[in-house]
């Protein structure tokens, strides 16, 4: 690379309308789009996205947890999501080694300790079941890292639990 070839750009170099707040930390699937965030009305610049395979937060994960870290502790976001999505190829996945094996572990091993309330269900079904159980885990596992406990409580930052319908873009709300 030849240095004189590279030229400082100045800010303006793209064109931005404003500077973006971000208050929502989004986690959600690789595989899915952009399209769940703005079905929820949330403008992108208002979002701040980490997206894994099969929306699993690996608690013990360096990017996960910066990410959790950064959004909560500098941007002091409100809202945290996890948003999985029906029809998930990641989430029917069977164990195998490789760089996913720490996502599909966590899978088979919460599909093994949801096993009864998927027993007997159409194939479908139980995949969709799957799909809200995989993101209520999740959000399980955000509880449980100390800097997301403490803005619940002392700022009153809420996690919420959405699945996508790619079928009829709508988005499912998940109670805890």
């Amino acid at each position: 690379m030849n240095p004189s070839l590279t030229v400082p750009q100045s800010r303006n170099s793209i064109p931005s309308v404003r500077e973006s707040k971000q208050q929502v930390l989004w986690i959600g699937c690789s595989d899915s789009s952009f399209e769940e965030i703005t079905c929820l009305g949330l403008l992108l610049d208002e979002t701040i996205v980490l997206r894994s395979i099969g929306n699993i937060f690996l608690d013990d994960g360096l990017t996960c947890l910066s990410m959790v870290q950064y959004a909560i502790g500098i941007l002091q976001v409100k809202h945290v999501v996890v948003c999985g999505h029906y029809g998930c190829g990641l989430v029917k996945a069977s164990s195998s080694a490789g760089l996913t094996d720490p996502w599909l572990s966590k899978l088979n091993a919460l599909r093994s300790a949801c096993d009864g309330q998927l027993r007997g269900s159409l194939s479908v079904e139980r995949d969709r079941r799957f799909v809200e159980l995989n993101v209520l885990a999740q959000m399980q596992s955000l509880q449980r890292v100390p800097e997301v406990a403490s803005a619940m409580g002392s700022r009153n930052m809420k996690i919420h639990g959405f699945v996508y319908d790619h079928s009829l873009s709508e988005m499912v709300r998940l109670d805890v």
